[in-house]
């Protein structure tokens, strides 16, 4: 099984606890054109997914159908579970009843991301042990009772220092 977790693109404004208003924030510009350099970088290396989960926020909507133009043969998904506000052990939960053969993209936020792959590397998901910077990746391989090893992490300042 891959989990490959990606953080939405930089949006407009800050997060607020208003859900209305924070569920309309949308990409920046800036935002999308640096999601397709990511996108186009990490399709060389990862050559197939099978579905990818989104959350129901704008911008993270938006940041699942740039990774799709990517990766047409996906299926897209909304997925509750994946909302900044949900439980992320709803998401864990849900992830351990997946096929083990298939390559599953969850786009979301942050902290909630890192809570799940911290649970799922048997870490303290309680404790922040890593971010997810805007328009990250992070890829997990292994098996749900198995155990998961992390893979891949990318970070955007990587990327503009490779990139240009």
């Amino acid at each position: 099984m891959k989990l490959i977790f990606i953080r939405h693109g930089l949006a407009e404004g800050h997060f607020s606890f208003d859900q209305d208003t924070d569920f309309e924030r949308i990409l920046t510009d800036e935002g999308i054109k640096k999601l397709h350099k990511t996108f186009s970088v990490f399709k060389q290396a990862e050559e197939k997914i099978d579905v990818i989960f989104s959350s129901p926020l704008a911008r993270a909507v938006q940041t699942s159908e740039l990774l799709w133009d990517y990766y047409q043969e996906a299926d897209l998904e909304l997925m509750g579970d994946l909302d900044i506000l949900d439980d992320p052990g709803h998401l864990v939960e849900y992830i351990s009843f997946l096929p083990a053969d298939g390559h599953y993209a969850f786009v979301g936020h942050d902290p909630h991301l890192t809570k799940v792959i911290a649970s799922l590397l048997a870490l303290h998901p309680e404790h922040d042990f890593m971010t997810i910077k805007k328009g990250g990746i992070c890829v997990l391989e292994g098996k749900m009772w198995d155990g998961f090893t992390m893979e891949l992490l990318i970070s955007p300042k990587f990327l503009k220092q490779v990139l240009g």
